[in-house]
């Protein structure tokens, strides 16, 4: 019979947070990811961080679901997101200035400033043009040129199968049941770790934090019935035990 770590990992797909950031500590399954959506068969990447926090004193920090970098000096945000539910392509602005200030030395010329990739990753066709991937390129209004400035926006995303292998790559993450698609053996095997409990041990702590982020958002759902009901914040606050701030945002958020 099956523990409660394993069903639980069985019921998460590979593009969930809980499951990715554990996979992504692999640089190897980062690296084939890059290698498939960037069309860089050759990309090495040589060190990938989940959950890179990148302070900001003055201003808004920022927490990165992957930062990898290769062995040429660039570095590459992997951002994962299954709602639809903001300004992403700011969200993706936002990172990528982030990012810039993490990898920059005081005096550094901008021009040693390394290249850097935003792959974004949604679980839905952002830009509503059916495509599997996006790229998104500055280019001169007047002339129709395309520049340079070293910052890569890609967004690809799990809703639209075009038949390509970027759409086939998009399967096994979506996938909660175990895939295994010869084209990508590190990613397929690094799945299979953990859905094949060899990885218990290392997501004792995620299963938790899941329960919590799952007990979370039933309050959440718990909130906007009271919040219909016209019931007062204190007596919500009192029933859900959720802060005052999150059932405050939660109303405005049901106002727009």
């Amino acid at each position: 019979m099956k523990n409660n770590i394993q069903k639980t990992v069985d019921a998460l797909k590979p593009i969930d947070d809980e499951l990715f950031h554990k996979l992504a500590e692999d640089a190897g399954f980062c690296e084939e990811i890059l290698q498939v959506i960037l069309k860089m068969p050759d990309l090495q990447v040589i060190r990938a961080v989940p959950q890179k926090s990148l302070r900001n004193i003055n201003g808004r920090s920022v927490i990165v679901d992957v930062l990898c970098k290769n062995s040429n000096g660039n570095y590459y945000n992997i951002e994962i997101q299954k709602k639809n539910d903001d300004d992403h392509q700011r969200r993706v602005r936002y990172n990528g200035s982030s990012v810039d200030t993490y990898i920059s030395e005081k005096g550094i010329k901008f021009k040693e400033i390394p290249d850097v990739y935003a792959v974004f990753i949604s679980s839905f066709d952002y830009f509503g043009g059916q495509k599997t991937i996006y790229h998104v390129d500055r280019v001169l209004r007047e002339t129709g040129d395309i520049v340079d400035n070293g910052f890569h926006e890609i967004y690809v995303n799990t809703e639209i199968d075009d038949g390509t292998d970027i759409a086939a790559l998009m399967k096994v993450l979506k996938n909660h049941q175990l895939e295994n698609d010869k084209r990508f053996p590190k990613v397929c095997s690094r799945i299979r770790y953990f859905k094949e409990g060899k990885g218990d041990s290392d997501m004792s702590d995620v299963v938790e934090e899941y329960a919590k982020e799952y007990a979370k958002e039933y309050a959440k759902d718990v909130v906007r019935e009271m919040i219909v009901l016209d019931l007062d914040d204190a007596l919500i606050q009192k029933a859900t035990k959720l802060t005052l701030d999150e059932i405050l945002s939660i109303r405005k958020e049901m106002k727009e």
